[in-house]
């Protein structure tokens, strides 16, 4: 088995070529930024491997397995308006203009509200409480959407969902880093994020069946909301017998296997469940610019993700296809983007890079919304469309996963990253909502225009990022070995 270290001098890190739970193909190739560890059994044995792999894969099937269920109707419940708004959403609520705007803009207002306190309310109040309370509340008010009668009433469930969905990513996130050691982190996060595509995939034929349920009270679209929003809260309930705090707390894991992950996360120096995370350490991480340097990647990959998962419908849609196509057809972007995912990261070992990998991923977007800005062609807009998906999701494979594992010398570093990361990946979301409007229909030319260049600022980014890590670690180097821990940026 071939490993790569990961910020430390202990650490490894794999890559995943397949997506399945469990099973994990590691690549071989050196990466830039990592030491490679010569092959020395001595290392780590084999029995410390096998118990290694045992402890993930229980972890895999409980933890990692319920927060991708749970993140795709996560995901679903937040995009289901873009398939309302085909179902009659606009014209039965008396939307004009820009309404429709509005109210995926309000959501992202609710989102960021409380987006950077979350990780510090997670740690005091703990996972296993808060993020199925979070579903449960969002589940709900996801259904009341189906009971609304005006506009202002829809800009005020868009706010109040945004404020229940706002915390779950980054505490995912952030208890991930508690569960995993860094050489497994980066894989489980590219899995996690998999639910995106996922539920787009899911979400368009669902939602566009269950438009076509007839009832002389409930209409079309409320059928979305209501469905939808019961879903989520039944899978939530599930949640408060799943999820787990940390290790040294989880239940499913024996002594055993509690006494051997504590040792290697410590040694691995991520052993931050139990840790206190304290508001100086926070400041000093957040005032890092590299750090914000490399979250601005995640934003330019989630404004290509979020125009494939809000707007794919209605952009398919006034390419001439009807209503009901275009929900089905949304789900083939979402799908090459799933593909994109797993495959993320066979595209980090070809580049040979994290930085690499994440430009190659941003400039197949860009491709894709420059096709889409120049032409109404339906073919060539499509292709587009789909490349823009693959760009997009291929990326959010790769950046959120490396944010986390780059920046994990603390648990303050942890918290603060996963935080920062989900909210640029917001507040890409307010950008994108007020760029692709109605008035600029069907060929989008400013919202098309706002992605190639906010695409082009993150491949900027990730050079930029490249070249600030590669000068830390030299300095790294040149500490005496009193001062050194070993840490070393990843790119």
């Amino acid at each position: 088995m071939s490993n790569h270290s990961i910020g430390s001098a202990t650490s490894k890190v794999e890559y995943i070529d397949v997506g399945i739970l469990g099973g994990i193909i590691e690549c071989s190739e050196n990466l830039p930024g990592m030491v490679r560890d010569e092959p020395d059994v001595n290392s780590i044995d084999q029995q410390e491997t096998q118990m290694l792999n045992r402890y993930c894969r229980k972890v895999d099937m409980r933890i990692l397995a319920y927060a991708i269920v749970l993140c795709i109707l996560n995901q679903s419940d937040r995009g289901s308006i873009g398939v309302a708004k085909l179902a009659g959403l606009e014209s039965d609520l008396h939307m004009v203009k820009n309404d429709f705007n509005i109210a995926t803009t309000l959501f992202t207002v609710g989102y960021l509200s409380l987006e950077m306190f979350s990780n510090f309310i997670l740690k005091r109040v703990g996972a296993s409480r808060l993020l199925p309370t979070l579903g449960v509340i969002w589940g709900v008010v996801c259904a009341l959407q189906g009971v609304i009668q005006t506009k202002s009433q829809l800009f005020l469930m868009r706010i109040l969902l945004g404020m229940a969905e706002c915390g779950f990513t980054a505490g995912i996130l952030l208890i991930l880093s508690f569960f995993y050691p860094k050489d497994k982190l980066t894989t489980r996060a590219g899995l996690f994020y998999l639910s995106s595509p996922l539920a787009n995939v899911v979400s368009g034929p669902l939602a566009s069946a269950l438009s076509h349920i007839h009832h002389p009270y409930i209409k079309r679209w409320q059928w979305i909301f209501i469905l939808e929003g019961a879903i989520t809260v039944i899978v939530a309930l599930l949640g408060y017998y799943i999820l787990q705090d940390h290790p040294e707390k989880c239940r499913f894991l024996n002594d055993e296997e509690k006494r051997f992950i504590i040792k290697y996360k410590r040694r691995d120096g991520t052993l931050g469940g139990s840790q206190h995370l304290s508001f100086s350490d926070t400041r000093r991480a957040l005032s890092d610019w590299q750090l914000w340097c490399m979250t601005s990647i995640t934003f330019a990959v989630c404004e290509a993700c979020g125009s494939v998962s809000v707007f794919a419908p209605e952009l398919i849609n006034d390419l001439g296809f009807t209503s009901a196509q275009a929900q089905a057809m949304s789900a083939l972007p979402s799908a090459c983007g799933a593909v994109a995912i797993l495959l993320a990261g066979k595209t980090v070992r070809v580049c040979g890079s994290h930085w690499l990998a994440c430009s190659l991923a941003l400039f197949t977007a860009l491709v894709g919304s420059i096709m889409m800005a120049v032409t109404l062609n339906v073919s060539v807009r499509m292709i587009g469309l789909c490349l823009l998906g693959t760009g997009g999701f291929s990326g959010l494979g790769t950046s959120p996963g490396w944010n986390i594992t780059a920046n994990s010398q603390t648990v303050a570093n942890s918290a603060v990253a996963a935080a920062l990361t989900v909210f640029m990946c917001s507040l890409s979301g307010f950008v994108m909502s007020n760029v692709f409007l109605n008035r600029d229909a069907p060929q989008f030319v400013i919202g098309h225009t706002t992605n190639i260049g906010l695409i082009s600022m993150g491949i900027v980014a990730c050079v930029v990022t490249r070249l600030s890590m590669g000068r830390r670690n030299r300095r790294f180097e040149r500490e005496t070995s009193e001062f050194d821990d070993g840490f070393r940026f990843v790119y």
